[in-house]
């Protein structure tokens, strides 16, 4: 029997199994049934996964400076925006989105290619987008309308071509899936006859057809997660589809489900694991391109694309918090991964061959912050993940274990000497040189499982200093500068960085800020929190980068002893930077 006939039948039973569900079945249609069912331990295993986004869109592939490509069709709408303009002047008004689907042809694509550029990424797993929110379809199904790869454009099933020289690598296959289509007229007329005859044909086609390790649905957030079955379809992939045992999914499944049901959360192109409050953490995943797109846009330019050592460090810096990284890569029409695309993950690939340990089955950092680097775990063991090498010993706030050995990874002969300097702290020796500048790898073994205390405590007069070096630094571009001892790159005004304190004693406090900021950078409002209490201070101009002034912002008063977190964050958009923060320091006023 071919497969289109024996999966159409297959789609048909499912469908009919699924009106009612067994008393018995281990899963019920509900959040709290669904939600009952572990992760897989795969997942969190293997870190790192490749997410592809290929469809008509990548015909144009174009978008403005900072706009997603494959939403193309949806920004043709605007007849004054930047995408109808670009149409225009190259396509024509009378060129219909759909007259790109003759052009969509895939010539160029070798799917054995594909996989062996994954594998040698160091990827373990990798999601293509079956169906993006056009409605084109990378597989037959009978729903599609002939609006798929089969019937139009390329005239191949891409999904099950991919799959098969994916699995053939040993790497796990997953599909995007979006729940709704902009422009489907059933789903604009009558949304519950789109789910029902339409949408959730077609995932379960999908999951039957290809037995994905992953399925990642989108386009989630018109209707709540009712309108969308999402728990009835859940019970379904978890009771009796033959990925039962081993599919994970994601939290795309309707308004409001993000960060609350599903299994794995997701971010995209945001929060990177840097900084995250620790404690237990429900498994999550970034997403997010090498460039600003995740379709291909030809508009990008050099500048656009993350640099392999940044690539590298936030592999590092998402395991650091507990998360896996999808990074995404956008084919061209004909097939391609573009070269530079290529270039990257095989340097991530270069990186992980020696450092995949470090990596691949760690949990997340027992610190709050590091200020040389990131830090990964295994039973025993620390990986200190170092970005900014010092120049003879390597500082290890707060750590009270004691460490039975220390080498660097890619040397594990050759001893280390570790320093106990004080009940919380440790120093290990290290080479005069960085062995490998993306990031050097330096692994304690410890005796017992991580124990750390990095909270600040009083002086013997009350002084609470709180240094750059122990800050936790949250946002895209703040960060520790061990040239400077200092807290610099300080762009953004939603980034912020914070200290865990002990208060021994309530009562007013002078709140200083040792700190240097260029001529022509200052005037950024900023607000200091000590627990409840607020103070108000401007940034002052001090006249370079590198001179540094301690100035008084105002009184704060902390009502009781204990645990107090102090937060700095920018309260406008600076000029250049917000600052070089050295230090924040609370004396009592008495």
């Amino acid at each position: 029997m071919m497969r289109t006939t024996k999966c159409v039948l297959m789609v048909a039973l499912a469908v009919a199994a699924c009106a009612a569900f067994a008393q018995d079945a281990q899963y019920q249609p509900t959040w709290e049934s669904v939600e009952s069912r572990p992760l897989p331990g795969w997942y969190d295993h293997d870190k790192f996964g490749i997410f592809i986004h290929w469809g008509l869109y990548s015909v144009p592939s174009w978008g403005p400076k900072g706009r997603y490509s494959e939403w193309y069709w949806h920004d043709m709408q605007d007849k004054n925006g930047e995408t109808w303009k670009f149409h225009v002047e190259n396509y024509g008004e009378d060129f219909k989105y759909p007259d790109f689907a003759p052009q969509f042809r895939a010539e160029m694509f070798n799917p054995a290619h594909w996989a062996e550029i994954f594998e040698r990424s160091g990827a373990k797993y990798v999601v293509l987008t079956s169906k993006h929110h056009e409605g084109f379809c990378l597989w037959p199904n009978a729903e599609s309308w002939n609006w798929n790869s089969v019937d139009a454009g390329p005239g191949r099933d891409l999904c099950g071509e991919l799959t098969d020289a994916v699995k053939a690598r040993g790497l796990k296959m997953g599909f995007y899936f979006s729940l709704y289509e902009w422009f489907n007229p059933i789903y604009r007329s009558d949304p519950e006859r789109y789910v029902e005859q339409h949408m959730l044909p077609q995932l379960k086609d999908l999951v039957l057809r290809y037995e994905p390790d992953i399925v990642w649905p989108d386009g989630e957030w018109d209707h709540p997660d009712t309108l969308w079955r999402s728990a009835e379809f859940l019970a379904w992939l978890y009771n009796e589809s033959p990925v039962r045992d081993r599919v994970v999914v994601n939290d795309r499944w309707g308004k409001g489900c993000r960060s609350k049901h599903g299994g794995f959360y997701t971010t995209e192109y945001g929060h990177v694991g840097w900084g995250q409050d620790l404690g237990d953490r429900h498994k999550w995943e970034e997403c997010r391109g090498i460039g600003k797109s995740f379709g291909y846009n030809r508009n990008e330019e050099i500048d656009d694309y993350m640099t392999p050592r940044d690539l590298i460090r936030m592999l590092i810096s998402i395991c650091n918090g507990g998360g896996n990284l999808l990074l995404d890569i956008g084919p061209t029409a004909d097939g391609r991964i573009p070269v530079i695309m290529e270039q990257r993950l095989l340097a991530m690939g270069d990186w992980l061959r020696e450092h995949g340990e470090a990596i691949y089955g760690t949990g997340p950092s027992p610190f709050p912050n590091l200020p040389w680097g990131r830090c990964t775990t295994a039973p025993g063991k620390l990986y200190l993940h170092v970005f900014d090498w010092p120049r003879d010993v390597l500082d290890v706030p707060g750590l009270k274990n004691d460490v039975t050995k220390a080498y660097l990874l890619t040397s594990p002969d050759v001893s280390l000497t570790v320093t106990r300097t004080g009940e919380r702290s440790v120093s290990v020796d290290l080479p005069e040189h960085m062995p490998n500048e993306d990031a050097t790898v330096v692994v304690l073994e410890i005796a017992g499982a991580p124990d750390v205390d990095m909270t600040i405590h009083a002086a013997g007069d009350g002084t609470l200093t709180m240094p750059a070096a122990q800050a936790q630094v949250i946002g895209e571009t703040a960060r520790y500068e061990a040239e400077k001892d200092a807290i610099g790159f300080w762009t953004e005004p939603g980034d912020s960085v914070s200290w865990h304190v002990t208060v021994d004693r309530p009562g007013k406090y002078d709140v200083a800020l040792t700190y240097a900021c260029s001529n022509g950078s200052g005037g950024t409002p900023v607000e200091i929190r000590v627990g409840e209490a607020v103070v108000a201070a401007t940034v002052k101009e001090t006249g370079t980068w590198s001179d540094f002034i301690t100035e008084t912002a105002g009184t704060a008063e902390v009502a009781s002893a204990g645990a107090v977190v102090v937060t700095v964050s920018p309260k406008g958009k600076p000029a250049e930077g917000v600052m070089n923060l050295r230090a924040v320091t609370l004396r009592p006023t008495q």
